[in-house]
């Protein structure tokens, strides 16, 4: 069955002059080549609008007339580029349509959608989107009085040019069609902000660096390139959404391209988060994700495939210009080896975009398994990085198993985080762009609890014992950089004697062969590891350093932390071995007739090799 018979109802109902109906048809027949997320999307928008026909969708309806007047109001607009009246493509109706048409079906007429997430690559026309979105509620949202609208990125300079865009526009519309309308309401602008006195109605920009929201109450929160605010901005955006609760009116709009480094991302955390709910078909019936982005990066070479990532290509005279750029552009980055700067920019995908990155991102995010891993009564190998002021103290732990014959390593740590060197954890969570309170939440940290903020040497070796013990681990060895770690190693060699403690060198030397097999086995798609924001970031942060001796990992920055990797790359310097004749071990002589044997190898000898 073609979508135009399935969706016969809706095209009925709505025509296909709809914007949304028109473009929704237009991705599921193909003709509009799409990435997986729109295609997904759009199946969604028209199985609801199928669900409002036969009355199984009641809390929410469709304003078509609501949807209609905003995709006209586009057209008396300036383009943001010409200056010639604005004609809106069919997926910047389509956007437009989707964001204010549907409505919450009480007596508030509500949004739907709380939360709006639009990614897309770079010259898009995302700025003519968003002044038409923010001018016209501005102009005509509700409620009647007291509107809020705040249009916020990282600092002023980045929402200058779209607060610029929409005063130069209103110049226009206050002589020409709303003449009336301003004479009637007095509209005022400056330099940052538009008024209207008569509705109590204002329109400002705000920094995410430096301008406070806690005493605002928005109606329209706009977060523009959403990709550069860190985990410290996180508050930020917070202070904007938690005075939304109570509006029914109230709309929160993220828009940006990807970005070339995810950690402490609002928006990459956001990104998974909403892509594992759509692909699940669990995405909230609150939430607007609308993501145009390639869906595989050899489509580098492929510049008829661009277009799902650049929706301006639908329009034939804009195609062969966007293409032709993409192309030198992709050139340029190619001979440059900076690659992942165009698949970030011009394709839209996320990256670890780090010059001589350790892992890609999507190795490390393939890698992740949200199911929990049954380590009780395993063989492991534990990794251990001690710090006490200003990096973390790490233990990791590598389980090998097989999985269909294959084998593969799973890994676990625990940090332990000091705020020595700054006034606290929010402060420490900024300055590393880590989430360590979410990480203590879901028991991957334990955060410095005493008034010097210092990591507690007897704290770890205890919770140590303790994970050891309730997991009844089979400890194959314990794998430790030996600077600073005397007093931990002698306690822990008194305590277990049958464990084989080996300190492993910090060098190129020593550490090259377990650096360069991780890496090989996360290529390989040997390695899994849980969704753990501590251990996600020290992979993505780490990258390569070399000599003649070969490579081991280190960081840009004293703030990028990869002590956690560290711990992981000296359990693996024995673990890497699990399965094998061989050993970075070096067996110590003996007088014994026993030599080296433990107990349970000279037992196994007397009940399994010795008969009369």
């Amino acid at each position: 069955m073609s979508n135009r018979e399935k969706y016969h109802d809706v095209i009925h109902v709505y025509g296909m002059s709809d914007p949304t109906v028109s473009y929704c048809i237009d991705v599921l027949d193909e003709k509009v080549l799409s990435g997986e997320k729109m295609k997904l999307a759009c199946r969604r928008q028209m199985d609801d609008l199928q669900h409002e026909i036969d009355g199984t969708l009641k809390e929410y309806t469709y304003n078509q007339e609501l949807a209609e007047r905003i995709v006209k109001f586009s057209t008396l607009l300036k383009d943001v580029n010409s200056g010639e009246p604005f004609k809106p493509s069919p997926y910047q109706k389509f956007l437009l349509a989707m964001m204010v048409g549907w409505r919450v079906n009480d007596g508030d007429n509500g949004a739907r959608f709380k939360n709006v997430f639009i990614s897309m690559s770079r010259t898009n026309g995302k700025t003519q989107l968003l002044a038409t979105y923010c001018l016209f509620l501005f102009l005509f949202g509700q409620p009647n009085l007291n509107r809020q609208i705040a249009v916020a990125s990282i600092d002023i300079q980045h929402t200058a040019n779209l607060y610029k865009y929409m005063t130069l526009n209103w110049e226009e519309l206050e002589k020409g069609p709303f003449k009336k309308m301003q004479k009637q309401l007095g509209i005022e602008y400056n330099r940052n902000e538009m008024r209207i006195p008569r509705t109590k109605t204002t329109l400002k920009k705000l920094s995410a660096q430096g301008s406070p929201a806690d005493s605002d109450h928005y109606t329209i929160g706009v977060i523009d390139e959403y990709h550069l605010l860190g985990y410290g901005q996180k508050e930020f955006v917070n202070s904007m959404t938690s005075g939304m609760i109570n509006n029914e009116q109230a709309q929160m709009v993220y828009i940006s391209t990807a970005g070339t480094n995810p950690n402490g991302s609002p928006m990459y955390e956001d990104y998974i988060r909403y892509t594992q709910a759509q692909e699940k078909g669990e995405l909230s019936d609150r939430v607007l994700f609308l993501v145009w982005e390639q869906d595989d990066v050899a489509e580098m070479h492929d510049p008829d495939s661009w277009i799902k990532s650049n929706p301006l290509m639908e329009v034939s005279k804009l195609k062969k210009r966007l293409q032709s750029g993409m192309k030198a552009e992709r050139d340029e980055k190619l001979s440059s080896g900076e690659q992942a700067e165009f698949i970030v920019k011009n394709m839209n995908m996320w990256q670890n975009a780090k010059e001589n990155r350790y892992l890609d991102l999507d190795q490390v995010e393939s890698s992740v398994e949200t199911e929990p891993f049954e380590m009780y009564g395993k063989p492991v190998y534990i990794g251990y990085d001690f710090s006490q002021v200003s990096d973390d103290t790490a233990l990791a732990f590598v389980f090998p198993f097989e999985d269909s014959g294959q084998q593969k390593f799973y890994i676990y740590q625990h940090s332990f985080v000091p705020t020595a060197r700054v006034k606290d954890i929010q402060a420490k969570e900024k300055q590393d762009n880590i989430p360590y309170r979410k990480a203590e939440e879901l028991g991957y940290a334990t955060i410095a609890s005493n008034r010097y903020g210092l990591i507690d040497g007897d704290q770890v070796f205890e919770w140590l014992m303790r994970f050891i013990e309730s997991n009844d681990l089979q400890v194959q060895g314990f794998l430790y950089d030996a600077w600073q770690s005397d007093n931990f190693i002698r306690r822990l060699d008194s305590i277990k004697e049958e464990y084989l403690i080996i300190p492993v060198r910090q060098g190129i030397k020593s550490l090259s062969e377990p650096t360069k097999f991780v890496q090989e086995e996360f290529i390989k798609g040997n390695i899994v590891l849980p969704d753990d924001p501590v251990l996600k970031a020290g992979l993505t942060n780490a990258v390569l350093v070399s000599d003649n001796n070969g490579i081991k990992i280190d960081k840009n920055k004293a703030t990028q932390k990869i002590d956690c990797v560290d711990a992981t790359i000296n359990a693996f310097y024995e673990g890497m071995f699990f399965n094998t004749e061989f050993t970075n071990v070096e067996e110590k002589t003996s007088s014994s007739p026993f030599g080296n044997m433990s107990n349970d190898e000279i037992n196994d000898y007397f009940q399994k090799d010795f008969s009369f």
